[in-house]
């Protein structure tokens, strides 16, 4: 399935900004093959289009519901206590958040996770942000818990035995991160759509099911993954958001 994506983001220089795309793993170490082709039209909007799309454990994980519960229903445990959507500048939320302790004690889990299923640190983190907040106790209306709030099938699908333990809940929404990314070629709007209502929505529609909820929850992923990539870079020295995650 081919699809192009365009994303502008926000702000007064209006800077344009691809659609990430997760590197997909597999064969020896610097021989990936791309994933990907991009090109910048003469508007300035960078498009990628996935080559190829990876079907390994496809069926089960189409059948595995997202934090949204069965039919992607319009909240979770973050959306009930705090909205999902940004009300504040990102950055400036973001911000806050790194420097709070409670999401301070989960950094070893967070990149040990990151590393280990070879995602974006941002991605992972926007996606517990969004989802609970950094509170490990989380539950929401439809029976998703813990931090990256999986409901109770997907986490035995993943392995997780203890959904509110903050390893296990981080490593198993890591790896469901990971199998969307194979799934839907690494692009990452899919991802975070398939992350809240399931792949088989997400399959069902052909791309981002049209409820408001879904496309809120992506919504807020998407800023909340580029302010935390905006931040832990410059960090690091000061580089530029990442536009595409580079291959293994």
């Amino acid at each position: 399935m081919s699809r192009r994506l365009a994303w502008r983001a926000p702000g007064a220089r209006a800077a344009v900004l691809a659609a990430i795309l997760i590197a997909l793993p597999g064969g020896p170490a610097g021989a990936a093959e791309p994933t990907y082709r991009r090109y910048t039209d003469a508007q300035g909007v960078v498009h990628v289009t996935p080559v190829r799309a990876v079907g390994a454990g496809r069926r089960e994980v189409e059948e595995m519901p997202g934090s949204g519960g069965e039919g992607g229903a319009p909240k979770t445990a973050a959306s009930e206590a705090e909205p999902s959507a940004p009300r504040r500048d990102p950055q400036v939320e973001v911000a806050e958040a790194l420097a709070d302790e409670r999401s301070r004690r989960w950094e070893t889990h967070i990149r040990g996770a990151a590393r280990l299923y070879q995602l974006p640190e941002s991605l992972v983190r926007a996606v517990i942000h969004t989802e609970s907040n950094y509170y490990p106790g989380a539950v929401s209306s439809t029976g998703a818990m813990g931090l990256m709030q999986l409901m109770p099938s997907t986490a035995r699908f993943l392995g997780v035995q203890q959904p509110f333990d903050p390893r296990q809940s981080i490593y198993g929404g890591a790896k469901f991160l990971r199998l969307l990314a194979n799934r839907f070629g690494g692009d990452m709007v899919l991802v975070a759509a398939g992350y809240f209502s399931g792949a088989g929505a997400v399959q069902k529609y052909g791309g981002v099911p049209p409820h408001a909820g879904v496309r809120a929850y992506v919504k807020a992923v998407l800023r909340r993954f580029y302010a935390y990539e905006r931040l832990l870079q410059d960090g690091a020295g000061g580089a530029s958001p990442a536009r595409a995650i580079a291959g293994p």
